[in-house]
């Protein structure tokens, strides 16, 4: 864990654009690049009120005048937030993995060294969001009854169409459908591909621009 950032316990940081701005200049020495452009590498003030709108910061400490006041937690959920977004994790599963964690479990989030760091923290970028993916294609689902198939259909086309098909929702408004017959790859760049590919589909179909 890098020195400086344990320097700052016990700080406070007035108003949203402080606690930003100290996030901002401690980014890159804890935060992979960020490889999608529709998230935002830096957070500034907006980003730290719709996170607490959300959820995934813990409400000020207190206030001072007009200002809310931030503590060295909210620094490291911030932090630990965008780390998260670099490894590709919906916003739902980032807040699963912060909320409630105390400031040592958040400082190990940033210490990819650490053997007590998280798994999602250790994970290089795009592994943790392989898992994740993975972790759905095996999940348990009611299955869905396919559709008859049409008398003209070809043995490849009915054979996929009398296929069992699992139907897994990621999170509200996104859904996979998988055949019953299908096996991920094994080889890891394939897997990475795959990936990929899914998050190429989901930000082409007129997707608004993640926080």
């Amino acid at each position: 864990m890098k020195e400086k950032l344990k320097d700052l316990r016990g700080e406070k940081f007035i108003g949203t654009a402080q606690l930003a701005g100290e996030a901002a200049r401690l980014i890159g020495q804890f935060v992979p690049r960020q490889e999608r452009g529709s998230v935002s590498e830096v957070p500034d003030e907006r980003m730290v009120r719709y996170y607490s709108a959300e959820g995934l910061i813990s409400p000020p400490e207190g206030k001072q005048g007009l200002s809310a006041v931030y503590g060295y937690n909210h620094l490291l959920q911030l932090l630990a937030i965008k780390r998260l977004q670099a490894d590709h994790l919906p916003i739902r599963k980032i807040k699963e993995l912060v909320e409630g964690k105390s400031e040592r479990e958040l400082e190990q989030f940033l210490d990819p060294e650490s053997d007590r760091a998280p798994a999602a923290a250790r994970a290089k970028p795009k592994n943790t969001a392989i898992e994740y993916l993975e972790s759905l294609l095996k999940h348990t689902a009611p299955r869905v009854a396919p559709p008859p198939a049409p008398t003209a259909a070809s043995a490849s086309q009915s054979l996929s169409l009398t296929s069992a098909w699992a139907r897994v929702e990621v999170e509200p408004g996104l859904e996979l459908h998988i055949r019953e017959d299908y096996r991920l790859p094994v080889d890891a760049r394939e897997r990475q591909r795959l990936v990929r590919r899914i998050l190429t589909e989901i930000e082409s179909h007129g997707q608004k621009p993640g926080k």
